[in-house]
C-alpha cells in the first residue's frame, strides 16, 4: 500500500517514471491482497500510467484486467466508464479511431443511464471529440467539443480548458484566425482558473506559433517546457504541428528542424518504458 499510494501521488503530480517505479514494487506484492476490487484499482492505475508514457499495449494488458473484474460488479459502473477511456485512448494512438469510438459511446451509454452530471460526462463528450478529431472528421468532432464545454460548466470540469484549446488548435490550423484568437482567450482564462500549468505551456506553444511572428527559436523557447515525463507526447504532437506550418509557409528549413525534433520526442518518450527498476 505505501508503494501503491505513492505511485497514485508521484502520478498525480506528474512524475510518470517515479510513479511506474513505485507501482512495479507494489506490483512485486500483489499476491498478498485478497480482494478482487482492489487489485482491479492496482491494474488500473497501472494501465493509466502507460497510457500516458504512450506504451499502448501494456496499458491495455492492465486495463483488460481491471475491465474484466468490475464488469463482474454492478455498483462500479464508473470504475468501468473510467477503463473506456484508457482503452478509447489506446486505440487511438494505435489509429484504430472506430474502436476509440465504440467504447466512447459505451461510456456515454452508461454515463447517460446514470443520469450523471459529472466531470465524466464533459471528458466523455471532450474524449469522442478527440476520436473524431484524430480520424480527420472536424464535422463530427467540433459539435462535441461545444458540448463537452457545456457540460464542464454545469460540473465545473476542468475539461473545459482542453475542448477549448482543442478548438483553438483546429481553428488555428485551418488558417481561422478570429476563431482560433476567440477559443485561445477563452482556454488561457480557464487554464489560469484552474492553475494548470500544462495547458498554460501548450498555450504559450501556440501562442508563439500562431499568434505571434512564429520564430523558430519563439516556438522552441515555448516547447522546452514541455521537456519532461508528462509534457513529451505533447512536445511530439506540436513539434508535429509546427513543421507542418512551416511546410505550409513554404519554409522548409524550418519544418525539417521541427521534423527532427519530433523524432527526438518520439524516442525520449519510447526510452521511458526501461527507465524503471526490474
Amino acid at each position: 500500500y505505501t508503494y501503491f499510494f505513492k505511485g497514485m501521488y508521484d502520478f498525480s503530480v506528474g512524475e510518470y517514471i517515479r510513479a511506474i517505479q513505485s507501482y512495479k514494487k507494489a506490483e512485486k506484492k500483489l499476491t498478498r491482497v485478497l480482494d478482487e476490487i482492489e487489485k482491479a484499482e492496482f491494474y488500473f492505475k497501472m494501465a493509466e500510467v502507460f497510457y500516458h508514457m504512450k506504451q499502448t499495449h501494456v496499458s491495455m494488458y492492465y486495463v483488460q484486467q481491471a475491465y474484466d473484474i468490475y464488469k463482474k460488479h454492478d455498483t462500479y459502473k464508473i470504475h468501468r466508464i473510467k477503463c473506456h477511456f484508457v482503452i478509447a485512448g489506446n486505440y487511438d494512438d494505435l489509429r484504430t479511431h472506430d474502436r476509440a469510438l465504440s467504447h466512447m459511446k459505451k461510456a456515454l451509454f452508461l454515463l447517460d443511464s446514470m443520469e450523471d452530471h459529472s466531470p465524466l460526462k464533459a471528458k466523455a463528450l471532450l474524449n469522442m471529440g478527440n476520436s473524431y478529431n484524430q480520424m480527420g472528421s472536424l464535422f463530427s468532432a467540433v459539435p462535441y467539443y461545444h458540448k463537452a464545454i457545456k457540460a464542464a460548466k454545469i460540473s465545473g470540469a476542468k475539461e473545459i480548458t482542453q475542448a477549448y484549446y482543442d478548438l483553438a488548435l483546429i481553428h488555428f490550423r485551418n488558417n481561422e484566425k478570429i476563431e482560433g484568437r476567440g477559443f485561445f482567450g477563452k482556454a488561457m482564462e480557464q487554464a489560469e482558473e484552474f492553475n494548470d500549468s500544462l495547458f498554460q505551456d501548450l498555450l504559450n506553444v501556440l501562442k508563439a506559433l500562431f499568434i505571434e511572428t512564429g520564430s523558430r527559436q519563439k516556438v522552441m523557447n515555448a516547447l522546452e517546457a514541455l521537456r519532461t515525463g508528462q509534457g513529451y507526447p505533447y512536445f511530439e504532437e506540436l513539434a508535429l504541428i509546427a513543421a507542418e506550418f512551416y511546410t505550409m509557409d513554404k519554409r522548409m528549413e524550418d519544418s525539417i528542424y521541427f521534423y527532427n525534433e519530433m523524432v527526438c520526442a518520439q524516442r525520449q518518450i519510447q526510452r521511458g518504458d526501461f527507465l524503471y527498476e526490474v
